[in-house]
Parts: C-alpha cells; structure tokens; sequence
C-alpha cells in the first residue's frame, strides 16, 4: 500500500497539470496558434534549460560505475534498435511509426528518477539514479533526433524505399543543432571541469528551467482529445503496454541476472519502467510526426504507470531485491 501511494503521489501532481491544460483548452483560453508558439518555446529554450541545469547540476566524480553506465547505454542502444527493425516491419505511416519507435524507448527518466530513488533508498538511491540521468538524457534525446528527422525526412521524400543516402547529411545537422542534444552536453562538459557558473546566473538558469515540465504538461492536456483518444485507443495501448510492461519484462531478467541490486536496480527500473516522456511530445510537434498520438501516448503511459511501477515494485520487494 505504501508503494501504491508513494507511485500515485508522484504521478498525481504530473496529471493535474495535464488536466488543468485540457481544461485551458475546453474553455477555448488557449488556441491552437498559442500551442504552437508555446511548443517551440518549450522545445528551444525551456526544455533545453532543464536539461542544462539537470547535467549541470550532477557531480559526476562522486559515485562512478562502469558497469551500470556500460550496461544502460547497451540496453537503450539495443531497445532502440529493435523497436526500429521491428516497427519498420509492422507499420506502414512514418509519422505513426516514429512515435511508436521512441514511446519503446524512451522513459520519463528526469522527473522519475530522483523523487523515486531517493523515497526508495535514501541518499543512496539518489547518487545511484543521479549517475545515470545525464546518460539517459544525452542518449535518448540521440536517438530521439535521429529517429524524428529521419522520419520527417522520409515524409517528404517521394519514394520511400531510399530516403536515408539524401537524409543522412541532413539528419547528422539536425541532431547538431538540437537544443537538446547541445545543452545535453554543455552541461556534462561544464560539470566534469568544474566550472561554476556565477550565483546570479546559476539562479537564473534554474528558475527558468523549473517551468519547462509543467508548461509542456500543460501544453500535453491542451491536445488531449478524450473522444480521439477512445476511437484511437488500440493502438495507443499497445504503444503504452510495449513501454510499460513488455521492455521492463525483457530487461529486469537480464538486470537482475547480472547482479544489480538495491539502488541500483532501483535506478534501472525507472530508467526503463517509467512512462513516455513528454519531450517525445513536443519534438513530434516540432517535426510534424503525428503530435495527437504522441500526445495520447504520453497521457495514457502517464496514468498506467502508477500501477506498473507498482506492481515491479512490489514484486523486486517481495523477492527482497530492494
């Protein structure tokens, strides 16, 4: 019961802010030309501040593991290519495809990570879930790039069978230019040489980089459209069980078998049992991939997770794991 409450107390604030914006929204208080000047704000400056500030922050010297780092970018690598292979095979609309390729991948490892590991095992778990943050960050948001501009590209291409020779120059500036990717790794290279910033302007960055999840939340509840969502919700909800029950299910084994263990495992267990993230959201938006799925996605993992976490939780305490 504990765990029950513990997962709804972390995921109720995330879904009142959603609410509040699809309730924005039914009064018609935001419109479809605010949500997209808002997107791009977000997906430019208020995301990358947040990530920024989040790298930044990060003492990378204090508690460093090889192996948990090691095996994390192998597992993100390979979950990521699979749901590419595997997709490719089994859906036809690029847009539609590229949001189910980063829904398998990519978990809402920021704002889970450190608020679950530190209820879970105390300082511990912090430093632990802390070390993998900046990869999680700096490899989803990679892949993320990558999956979303070659998509994009192939959209406009007009013949499908051969897009990736003309997209390669392309897509290899995008993912240069990516806010994302760019504050991704200023922040690792600023920590790492222990570079302070001054107070005036560490400060500044961090009162702007607090509102970057709740206006993209906001911004989440603004696109959901309830009766959308249940014409659409088959689909959705393969999507969602994929990362919430599928990927977990394939990993914990191997995790597990490999020997991780309390605040470890803990930091893998968000790392790849966490709902969407909503990122995948706003850059779907940016680059034209089919936003209203990737809005339902984000939405539905959003509240299943409270029960999935629940149940991994419950079971790795049970096999006293934790």
């Amino acid at each position: 019961m504990d765990v029950l409450r513990f997962s709804f107390n972390a995921i109720a604030p995330l879904l009142c802010a959603v609410a509040l914006g699809w309730f924005i929204a039914l009064r018609q208080d935001i419109k479809e030309a605010d949500i997209e000047v808002l997107n791009k704000l977000c997906f430019r400056y208020l995301l990358s501040l947040h990530i920024f500030n989040s790298t930044l922050s990060i003492d990378y010297y204090a508690e460093f593991n090889p192996k948990l780092l090691v095996f994390t970018t192998v597992s993100i690598f390979l979950t990521a290519l699979l749901a590419w292979l595997i997709y490719t095979k089994t859906i036809k609309a690029p847009s539609r495809r590229c949001i189910f390729i980063v829904t398998a991948f990519r978990s809402n490892n920021l704002i889970y990570a450190l608020p679950l590991a530190a209820n879970l095992f105390g300082e511990s778990g912090v430093k632990a879930a802390a070390m993998l943050v900046p990869v999680t960050i700096i490899l989803f948001n990679f892949f993320t790039v990558i999956a979303m501009v070659y998509h994009a590209q192939l959209l406009r291409s007009t013949e499908e069978p051969s897009p990736l020779a003309g997209a390669l120059k392309r897509t290899a500036l995008d993912i240069g230019k990516n806010p994302l990717i760019i504050s991704s790794v200023l922040g690792i290279i600023l920590s790492v040489c222990r570079i302070n910033l001054p107070v005036f302007l560490k400060n500044g960055v961090r009162s702007i980089a607090v509102t970057g999840t709740p206006i993209s939340l906001l911004l989440l509840g603004a696109q959901i459209d309830l009766k959308k969502l249940a014409h659409n919700i088959g689909p959705v909800l393969i999507a969602c069980m994929v990362r919430l029950v599928i990927i977990p299910g394939i990993l914990l084994p191997i995790i597990i078998g490999m020997g991780f263990r309390g605040p470890e495992l803990g930091a893998l267990v968000v790392a790849f049992g966490a709902p969407c993230a909503v990122g995948n959201l706003v850059m779907a938006r940016n680059y034209q991939l089919d936003p209203e799925f990737a809005a339902q996605t984000v939405y539905l993992s959003t509240v299943l997770s409270m029960f999935t976490m629940f149940g991994i939780i419950s079971a790795l305490r049970a096999m006293s794991l934790f």
